[in-house]
């Protein structure tokens, strides 16, 4: 098992960094190889992949939190 993996649970926001997923605790997970439609900023998503960085994730899969 790769222990830099990682499913992290929040909501897309386009910061200047680029994509970001903010944890309810305000954690912000910048996210590489992820372009979303502009109808995903702001929807609640889980999103699980590869550490790659301090706060960067590698994307492998995102999916949208049922409401």
């Amino acid at each position: 098992m790769n222990t830099n993996r990682k499913r992290i649970s929040g909501r897309l926001e386009h910061v200047p960094r680029g994509i970001a997923l903010v944890t309810d605790a305000g954690d912000h997970w910048i996210l590489e190889d992820f372009e979303p439609s502009n109808d995903d900023i702001g929807l609640e998503v889980t999103a699980e992949g590869i550490v790659v960085g301090l706060d960067r994730l590698q994307v492998e899969w995102l999916g949208q939190v049922p409401a």
